[in-house]
């Protein structure tokens, strides 16, 4: 028996190996296809390759996220199954900890789209922030705030929600914090801001800022809502730590053997002490048990994985969505609200594909490969929730709205944006008019444009209300 049992223990050893390995071949597959498109008619711009920005060496480093998600069939959620009652095994427990060490491992910081470290705020210092904002607020209403803190905050706080909606944007807030006097930088201040935003929309409302900035004992959803952020802010910090966070969720659908889709309390605990101790954070035993409540809100005894990698992960605000949807007009041309093959086929010279050029792969196959960035649903249409969903990820990383939109811009060739977030990937090209006169005018729609196609940038010109183009060189050009 005991030979039987150590045959049987390798076999299993050698599953999960056979399975690790195959979803590292696969996603690298998926990272060659993706460098494959450099050919592809000016480049490919997406999720998992963006184009250069222009901007010095603070380059973007490409997610892993937008290539690696696997969400359910559309239309579909996880079940929600309640977890079976006592404590897991300890062979589960050892898979549980081995699948988020995978996670961990198999996540490709180096390839990370994200903005530079250099330009964030660190957790510590928000901490420090947030604990003299709440010393601030404690030594100047010592009286009214001994019995009751958060309403003596919510009190102060009234003041400066001009339009009277419950809510404070960072303007108004910024505003209260220069008043109160407690000494901190603006952009930790913003970053403290960001903390308290947990939905993303860009507004607080005061009684969630009083409540979280004091996190009173039995306030769990505050409990819960801050480590939430303070997750955010490590795996925002770290090179490729939502690229972790995503290939988490994928380790536990492949532990996930009854397909019930939900985390026990004891593997979830599992998952944050492991994944997070990488980050050199540690939970406590309240916050754990807050995050599970908030997460399991039917009380159902279990978790859905997908729900909890989500709800680390967020969505992206408003602007955000109005720039990815930008992007994906370009590429539905026929105004569907889907985009086919044949559409990509239209943007992109899949002839100059590399693979297709050696003769490895056809341009068929070409450009399966560019569309399964998005496709994940494997049906060969892109719907708007599925391009949403990939660059969720990719806008994880990004604290800047600025920065996400000049990433955009550039990646696309979405023309526009004023400042630092002014697009300066479109082609300029010199128009000599029919009078002689000159003037140098940007291509607004050059992605997949051919620069030798010069019957076809004029046609883009006039398009765009360029008028009476006698000759066009291309900028910097005789």
């Amino acid at each position: 028996l005991a030979a039987m049992d150590a045959i049987l223990a390798d076999q299993r050893a050698i599953r999960d190996e056979m399975r690790r390995l195959v979803m590292r071949l696969e996603d690298n597959e998926r990272r060659i296809a993706a460098l494959g498109g450099q050919g592809m008619g000016g480049g490919a711009p997406s999720p998992s390759r963006p184009q250069p920005t222009g901007r010095g060496s603070g380059g973007y480093r490409q997610s892993a996220g937008a290539r690696n998600y696997q969400p359910p069939a559309q239309g579909a959620s996880p079940p929600r199954v309640a977890a079976s009652p006592g404590k897991p095994t300890e062979q589960k427990i050892l898979a549980s900890r081995q699948a988020v060490t995978t996670a961990i491992q198999d996540s490709t910081p180096a390839d990370a789209w994200e903005e530079p470290a250099y330009q964030k705020v660190s957790p510590s210092a928000i901490d420090r922030c947030e604990q003299l904002l709440r010393q601030t607020f404690e030594r100047r209403f010592a009286q009214r705030s001994r019995h009751n803190p958060v309403g003596a905050a919510m009190d102060f706080l009234k003041k400066y929600d001009v339009n009277r909606s419950g809510k404070l944007d960072q303007k108004e807030f910024i505003r209260c914090c220069y008043d109160l006097e407690f000494g901190t930088d603006e952009k930790t201040m913003l970053a403290l801001f960001s903390r308290y935003d947990v939905d993303r929309s860009g507004f607080v409302t005061i009684d969630e800022l009083g409540r979280m900035l004091f996190k009173q004992d039995g306030d769990t959803e505050s409990k819960a809502k801050s480590s939430i952020a303070t997750m955010r802010e490590v795996l925002s910090l770290r090179a490729g730590g939502f690229a972790s966070l995503q290939a988490m969720g994928r380790q536990w659908r492949i532990m996930d053997r009854d397909r019930s889709g939900v985390l026990s309390k004891e593997e979830f605990d599992i998952a944050l002490d492991v994944f997070f101790k990488y980050y050199k954070i540690q939970f406590s035993a309240a916050q754990k048990n807050a995050l599970y409540q908030f997460f399991d809100r039917d009380n159902t005894g279990g978790v859905s994985y997908d729900e909890f990698v989500r709800g680390v992960r967020g969505d992206m605000n408003d602007f955000r969505v109005g720039l990815v949807l930008q992007a994906f007009d370009i590429l539905d041309r026929d105004r569907s609200g889907e985009i086919s093959l044949g559409e990509i086929g239209q943007t992109y010279d899949l002839s100059a594909h590399p693979g297709v050029q050696s003769g490895k792969v056809s341009e068929r196959e070409a450009l399966n490969q560019f569309m399964s960035q998005w496709d994940k649903s494997g049906d060969g249409i892109v719907t708007k929730d599925e391009f949403i969903e990939a660059y969720n990820w990719v806008s994880a990383s990004i604290d800047s709205d600025d920065y996400f939109e000049l990433m955009m811009r550039n990646a696309w060739h979405i023309s526009g944006g004023t400042g630092w977030s002014e697009n300066t990937a479109n082609r300029r090209v010199l128009v000599t008019h029919g009078d002689g006169s000159t003037e140098v005018v940007e291509i607004k729609n050059d992605l997949g444009l051919h620069l030798d196609d010069n019957q076809e940038i004029v046609r883009r010109l006039t398009q765009q209300g360029v008028r009476d183009i006698r000759r066009v060189d291309l900028y910097g050009e005789a």
